[in-house]
Formats: C-alpha cells, sequence, structure tokens
C-alpha cells in the first residue's frame, strides 16, 4: 500500500514538473518559459513569460476570444470560470476570468471550442508609464 501511495505521489510530482505552459497562435502551440516576477508594485498582477524567440510577454486574468455569434457562445462560455465579458469588436470578446483560474488552461480549452475562432491570453508586450 505505502508502495502505490509513493509511486501515485512521484507521478503527480513528474507530471508538474513537465507541464507545459504555451498558448495557440496561428494554429500553433507557442511554448512559455516563465521569467522571475518583477517586485514592482505596478506589475504584482502581471506574470512574465519568454517566448522561444526571446520575445518576453506579460499577462493578467484576461483573454481574447473571436467568435462571430455571441449567443452560440454563451453556452460554452459558462462551463468555464470567467467573470465578466466585454465586447471589444463584432466578433472579439475579452473575457476576464475569476480569481485563481489557470489562465492558459482556460485559454487553450476555449481555443478548441467549435463556434470560437480565436483563444489567447490578452498580451502584455511592453508596459509603457504615461
Amino acid at each position: 500500500m505505502k508502495i502505490i501511495i509513493v509511486l501515485s505521489t512521484l507521478l503527480l510530482s513528474a507530471s508538474t514538473l513537465f507541464a507545459e505552459t504555451y498558448y495557440y497562435s496561428f494554429g500553433k502551440k507557442v511554448l512559455l518559459q516563465p521569467l522571475p516576477q518583477s517586485r514592482s508594485v505596478a506589475d504584482h498582477t502581471i506574470r512574465y513569460y519568454q517566448t522561444p524567440s526571446g520575445v518576453k510577454v506579460g499577462v493578467t486574468d484576461e483573454i481574447i476570444i473571436g467568435c462571430k455569434d455571441i449567443e452560440a457562445c454563451k453556452p460554452i462560455l459558462e462551463a468555464y470560470p470567467i467573470a465578466s465579458v466585454e465586447k471589444l469588436s463584432d466578433s472579439l470578446y475579452l473575457l476576464k476570468l475569476n480569481p485563481g483560474s489557470d489562465l492558459f488552461k482556460t485559454a487553450n480549452a476555449l481555443y478548441h471550442e467549435a463556434p470560437i475562432f480565436l483563444s489567447h491570453p490578452n498580451f502584455i508586450k511592453k508596459r509603457i508609464s504615461r
């Protein structure tokens, strides 16, 4: 019995060690490498990552989706941890996730939903102070 518990713990640990952080861009998976978090008060809600090409991007808790008919997408969105939906254009919407939700897992799952043709985190490429 102890062996089973130890093996399950090891398998769970291994799966978290090899978990990939990624998003979809033009139908291809883009891996992200987590970067050390900033200590700045202004950046406390932003998590930074680096793409394989070396681009540094930041994310918060927002996802951009593309859906031609939001009424067809509403039943699908209800199954996800979404706090609010804001219309950006005729077919683009900004989703704000509930606190503690997994941004990449949600964005990637939405990417595979039928009426949704686009889903990725709302990236902050460069922070500019005004």
